[in-house]
């Protein structure tokens, strides 16, 4: 990692800021906002920082709409944004990777001693960190090392090379990804060759080393297992639950899936007036263990009154691992009780969707809702939106989603607007997320890079080598480890 700072790391309490960081030369005096070379070929900028009151005046959206372009890919605006981005399949770029595997975390929590025959619960996995992207063009899953920016691996996830995926979400403790596929069909995905199976019994495990060693999807031996879902043609959200933490075995048990179909598409990747279909899946095995169904009266999975739609849009689980997810085209969420099945539906929400560690459920708005008082709250200042975007939560407290020329944040608890990090493309950073060790990430839509940004100098690195990603969803596992692991009580 390259800072043109001097840097003391220390361990604080979870849900606290970082306060051991010395640093020169922060924001907007860390450089020009180019990448500038480095000797090993990577770039390495800092970003231009736009304070809050150098922001635009007019107030985040409320609402969203959706279109959909002539080759089936979302687009979406609000109030904020007119420009609408399409995704166009791009050729593969020469990958950029970073010269160190530095490991920096921010705001983890203190060392605990817990006796001899103990073990301390994990909140990721201090040993790897992978950030998940999916090349919707190509139909595959980029594997990326979020501390070393190299790919170490690429996926189909469907057998006929045709899933068109989006969503990915990541289970707690890292081990593994779960892929929907928007032409309908779960997959999942070791992350480590350690837990892969060698199912031909060759001695070695055969799987993907990188972006440019794709396996036909039977042989790669690090995909655990897909899942169809006959009958239905669409399949966006998925979330993974937390399980149960073990304290003999220090590992979860009994993690499962939240995912969410319709049907009666007029084409693969739409709905007609089905209801929403709600299923509890085996992180295991890939068996349903629950479902329900919303009917359509309810819940539409239209876009609009008549229009077939894309039906559930996002989702996230909440620390009791109760699933919320948001309908697009019909501007309402609804949670799902973990225990119950049982729903409700409220109005509101947009294009994004995540939980923090309190429980409240943020749109990328970005607004937030308040399971206990049934209440909106709207930020104060101005974060216009960009078109759509995924929301994420970090570790100082700050909601992050796209905005235009970049991203920016709002505090979670006081609502008001922060700093805009403005970045080269000139594109939708439909996919936000933050990862275990507190970076933030911003993905393009349709382009070919994955941004890395510092929480605290907001200087980035990013890679070069995606093909056409419409990705977001907690595709590196900070939303679950956050409701999982974080005391939202500091």
């Amino acid at each position: 990692m390259r800072y043109p700072m001097n840097i003391q790391l220390c361990r604080e309490p979870r849900g606290k800021k970082l306060g051991c960081i010395l640093a020169c030369g922060l924001l907007v005096g860390c450089g020009s906002g180019e990448p500038a070379a480095t000797e090993s070929g990577s770039e390495s900028a800092s970003a231009t920082v736009v304070p809050t009151s150098a922001g635009p005046t007019s107030a985040g959206s409320d609402s969203s709409s959706g279109s959909t372009d002539p080759s089936g890919s979302e687009t979406a605006s609000d109030s904020d944004a007119t420009t609408t981005t399409t995704s166009d399949p791009t050729e593969d770029s020469t990958s950029s990777t970073s010269d160190s595997s530095t490991t920096i975390k921010f705001d983890v929590g203190t060392d605990i001693d817990f006796g001899q025959d103990a073990c301390q619960a994990k909140c990721g996995n201090t040993d790897w960190s992978y950030v998940w992207l999916a090349n919707s063009a190509e139909h595959t899953v980029t594997k990326l090392n979020t501390r070393t920016l190299e790919e170490e691996g690429r996926y189909y996830t469907r057998a006929d090379q045709s899933g068109s995926p989006s969503r990915t979400s990541v289970s707690v403790d890292g081990k593994a990804v779960v892929v929907a596929n928007r032409y309908v069909g779960l997959t999942k995905i070791w992350s480590r060759e350690e837990f892969c199976e060698d199912r031909n019994n060759n001695g070695v495990i055969d799987t993907s080393t990188g972006k440019d060693d794709v396996l036909p999807f039977a042989e790669d031996e690090c995909i655990a297992w897909f899942q169809d879902f006959p009958d239905m043609t669409v399949q966006r959200p998925v979330a993974w639950t937390s399980g149960v933490y073990n304290e003999e075995t220090c590992e979860y048990d009994n993690q499962e899936i939240w995912t969410m179909t319709g049907a009666m598409g007029d084409m693969p990747g739409r709905c007609g007036p089905s209801g929403i279909y709600v299923h509890r899946i085996s992180g295991d095995t890939g068996e349903t263990l629950a479902s329900t169904h919303i009917p359509e009266s309810d819940l539409s999975c239209l876009f609009g009154a008549n229009t077939p739609g894309f039906g559930a849009y996002g989702a996230a689980v909440d620390p009791e691992n109760n699933m919320w997810f948001y309908v697009f085209g019909q501007g309402r969420i609804a949670r799902v009780d973990y225990e119950t099945l049982e729903y409700e539906i409220f109005s509101g929400g947009s294009y994004g969707i995540t939980v923090d560690t309190n429980g409240r459920v943020w749109d990328d708005s970005p607004r937030r809702f308040d399971y206990e008082t049934k209440q909106w709250a709207n930020i104060i200042g101005s974060l216009p939106g960009s078109g759509g975007s995924g929301v994420a939560q970090d570790l100082q407290g700050r909601i992050w989603s796209a905005t235009s020329g970049g991203v920016g944040w709002v505090d979670m608890e006081t609502m008001e607007v922060g700093d805009t990090v403005l970045l080269p493309d000139q594109a939708n950073y439909r996919g936000i997320g933050v990862d275990i060790d507190g970076y933030i990430w911003a993905v393009p839509l349709g382009g070919t890079r994955a941004y890395r940004i510092h929480p605290e100098t907001y200087e980035f690195d990013f890679y070069e080598g995606l093909n056409s990603p419409y990705t977001y969803s907690d595709m590196s596992g900070g939303q679950i480890n956050n409701v999982t692991c974080n005391d939202p009580n500091g």
